[in-house]
């Protein structure tokens, strides 16, 4: 039997996966788990995975689509939800589970809307709101760092992207973080339960914005969808619903990462953090070398569409193949002295956004909030110091983002 170089669902793994990826790597890099699945560990592998043609993403909506079928002709327990319908409905058509060519299609039309809103003209209101956000909790000395401050920047950003009222978002926060789940493989069938309730709710919320946008339009990112067409296609509701629902929970959770993540690193590195204090032009470098240090996307999968020879090995059709993302990202033959921080490092190809068709669609969006949102920390809140002595990480297997982060400085 093969031995268990990691076991993900260990809380010692969670809270510095690194030292097991450095094993991964350097004793069996494309590692068959006794756990069924395969672990691609070196840089070259992962990043030929999530390129090749050969690999597909995992079809989740499928898997919940049986789980659903099954629910409704047994009764498991008490606590089992009656179906998964609205789950499997709503997640259909996220850019993250679907192929060509309807990837393609969606993919295209949404990239039409969404930079009818250039991008890089948010920068802006990033900054606002990041400072913002500093002023008003300066006065306290204290903060969490995740609640009071990571959590709200991406999700106000996206709000405003979308056209979503202020008052609605505490509303749509709550119902993204249950829903941002649904790439755990290690879910019960009552916490599906919980995210199909969630997705029913934010299905219902988003429909009534959608008819509200089409009786009155507006410049924002909603509206921008319902217009967008291409030689007579044009997004269905659902299709229009799915890719909300995808910016909340992968946009913000994957922006509440990088802000935590990096924010963490710094302040465990303190002459990283003055060299970014000192010169503000480098926080371009700094956060692509962030997210290459404790990136939030850690792992993606793929299945084989066919038996496909990797290495000395044969990956079988059908098998799923784990890409190691944080593994990669720290591999000594692409990046020198990889487990450190360094601001200068040339040729950062990272893999924090993945690779190939499926590269976040979000991607600028996030570095640009990453940016604003770790600058300004940096700038006005110099003596920002750790207030634990033992952090906390999320408990989940395919992003790494921390629970919370306590942390004090000098009342203004």
């Amino acid at each position: 039997m093969t031995a268990l170089l990691f076991n993900p669902r260990d809380p010692q793994f969670n809270a510095d996966p690194y030292r097991h990826y450095r094993r991964l790597r350097e004793e069996d890099p494309i590692h068959r788990s006794p756990l069924g699945v395969w672990f691609l560990g070196r840089y070259e592998d992962v990043r030929h995975v999530l390129r090749d043609s050969h690999f597909a993403v995992k079809d989740i909506p499928a898997q919940i689509a049986r789980k659903s079928d099954i629910l409704q002709r047994t009764r498991v327990s008490a606590n089992q939800p009656a179906d998964l319908a609205a789950l499997h409905r709503n997640s259909r058509w996220w850019l993250s589970f679907i192929e060509p060519p309807d990837h393609t299609r969606i993919r295209r039309l949404v990239h039409k809307a969404f930079h009818q809103r250039t991008v890089e003209a948010l920068r802006q209101a990033a900054r606002g709101c990041a400072q913002s956000l500093i002023d008003d909790i300066r006065s306290r000395g204290s903060m969490d760092l995740i609640a009071d401050f990571a959590r709200v920047l991406p999700s106000r950003m996206i709000a405003a992207l979308l056209g979503v009222p202020p008052q609605d978002l505490p509303l749509l926060v709550r119902l993204t973080e249950q829903i941002s789940r649904i790439l755990d493989p290690l879910m019960s069938l009552e916490e599906y339960g919980l995210l199909d309730r969630a997705s029913h709710d934010f299905s219902a919320y988003l429909q009534r914005l959608i008819d509200a946008r089409r009786e009155h339009p507006r410049e924002d990112l909603i509206t921008a969808l319902i217009q967008a067409q291409e030689e007579r296609d044009a997004l269905s509701d659902d299709e229009m619903i799915s890719t909300c629902i995808l910016l909340f929970a992968a946009g913000s959770e994957t922006t509440v990462n990088l802000i935590g993540n990096g924010m963490l690193a710094l302040l465990r590195d303190p002459e990283r953090m003055q060299e970014l204090a000192g010169n503000p032009a480098l926080a371009p470098q700094a956060v692509e070398e962030l997210l290459r240090y404790d990136a939030p996307l850690q792992m993606t999968s793929r299945v084989a569409l066919e038996d496909v020879p990797f290495g000395e090995k044969i990956i079988r059709r059908g098998e799923q193949v784990y890409a190691v993302v944080g593994s990669a990202n720290r591999d000594p033959r692409v990046f020198a002295n990889p487990d450190e921080l360094s601001f200068q490092r040339e040729r950062n190809h990272h893999l924090a956004f993945a690779a190939g068709h499926h590269l976040c669609l979000g991607a600028a969006l996030a570095r640009i909030e990453g940016q604003e949102a770790i600058g300004a920390l940096v700038e006005r809140l110099p003596d920002l110091q750790i207030a634990c002595t033992e952090v906390q990480w999320r408990a989940h297997i395919v992003l790494r983002g921390l629970a919370r982060l306590p942390v004090r400085f000098a009342a203004h």
